[in-house]
């Protein structure tokens, strides 16, 4: 059996800029597959300065963390701060092993 979505969206529209920028608009499901404009109540509409950025608002706004990604974002993730923080990834979280 298919698993189910996640979400309350039919549809996303992304547009993408010149700059490498996006503007991402989940439609809620309530308005059904047309007129995408204005924003209406359920909607979800934000701007991302690059690619990763937008897929991680499609994965925000679409799908569960995975187990442990809540953790890591905050954090304890079990790399050092001295690897971690060049890299991009957050500091460990205060009181976290090793802090």
């Amino acid at each position: 059996m298919a698993e189910k979505k996640k979400h309350q969206f039919s549809h996303t529209i992304i547009e993408h800029h010149k700059d490498s920028s996006s503007t991402v608009h989940h439609i809620h499901e309530k308005h059904g597959h047309h007129d995408t404009t204005p924003v209406r109540e359920g909607d979800v509409k934000g701007s991302a300065g690059n690619h990763d950025q937008m897929m991680d608002h499609m994965m925000d706004h679409t799908s569960q963390a995975n187990p442990g990604e809540a953790a890591a974002d905050g954090g304890d993730h079990g790399v050092p701060d001295a690897q971690a923080v060049p890299a991009g990834l957050p500091g460990a979280a205060p009181g976290a092993a090793g802090v």
